[in-house]
């Protein structure tokens, strides 16, 4: 019989690493895109992958492309415990694309 992993959804303050000479707005296409999140297992320094749909928040500033509130899903066991309100975690696709802490999970 297959478990089912429900999906975890939050809301984070990220900040976007751009290669030099690339525009940050560029690293997320709209309306969302699929990314790996990597984030820390509590207790330990190993390091948990992923997979997240990523979409712009609705409190994005326009103007300031580096700084962005991102709303993530993600699938997978440890999710609850790596993405909690307060947890560090980077953003990756080929290579770290932005870091970012969850502010409030989101309940649906």
């Amino acid at each position: 019989m297959c478990a089912v992993i429900k999906p975890y959804k939050f809301q984070a303050a990220v900040t976007l690493l751009p290669p030099p000479g690339t525009a940050a707005s560029a690293l997320l296409p709209e309306p969302a895109c699929r990314l790996v999140v990597r984030a820390v297992q509590p207790g330990s320094d190993a390091s948990r992958l992923f997979s997240a749909l990523v979409s712009a928040g609705q409190d994005t500033v326009s103007g300031d492309e580096r700084h962005v509130v991102l709303t993530v899903t993600v699938l997978g066991e440890g999710a609850v415990e790596c993405l909690a309100a307060g947890c560090d975690f980077t953003l990756w696709r080929g290579s770290d694309i932005g870091r970012g802490v969850v502010t409030r999970r989101i309940f649906v």
